[in-house]
């Protein structure tokens, strides 16, 4: 059996009733700006700018061949021979000291080939103190002069300001049958 309805009645009873809450409305805001936000993050309301480079004028590149000596050549690690080429007081003293260790050797002309490094302090008065021949290569007769040779040496002029009881070091070796002392 069916049972007859009017027009209006079927449109009415179609049509649900709508209903809106306060917290469809705050969904439905959040979800607007959640879709403005990343609209904004994905077309750019602000889009960075393309920085084009200026081209800067091409320099030619011009290959300059120089010729450069060998550093055997130019170094040069030997002591000076005059006061006049150094203008440090300790390296006008080192030379001073020099040439009295020199003026206090026996023999310059080596009786048999030897090395050794000897170390000593000068206290303000110009001696030679904690004196120490460090043998290296050479035999007793090349060490016992070097050790004579610090002996007699006992007095040197006064070291200059602050550098009383500092500690000298120098290399005392034979080169072409001759020694040589060089103070580091």
């Amino acid at each position: 059996m069916f049972e007859e309805v009017s027009e209006s009645e079927t449109l009415s009873s179609l049509q649900p009733k709508l209903t809106v809450t306060p917290q469809q409305i705050l969904s439905g805001a959040i979800f607007a700006a959640c879709l403005a936000a990343s609209g904004w993050i994905w077309f750019g309301l602000n889009p960075q700018k393309t920085i084009t480079p200026s081209e800067k004028p091409k320099q030619e590149i011009q290959n300059e061949v120089k010729n450069i000596p060998q550093i055997d050549d130019i170094w040069n690690d030997a002591l000076p021979d005059t006061v006049m080429e150094t203008h440090n007081p300790v390296s006008v003293y080192k030379s001073e000291l020099q040439k009295a260790l020199y003026s206090n050797l026996e023999n310059i002309d080596v009786i048999e080939e030897g090395r050794c490094r000897i170390e000593f302090r000068i206290n303000k008065n110009g001696k030679l103190t904690n004196r120490r021949l460090i043998k290296e290569t050479g035999g007793n007769l090349f060490n016992n002069t070097v050790i004579k040779m610090m002996r007699k040496t006992s007095k040197v002029d006064a070291p200059p300001n602050g550098y009383a009881g500092i500690q000298f070091t120098a290399d005392v070796f034979t080169e072409n049958g001759v020694i040589k002392i060089k103070l580091r």
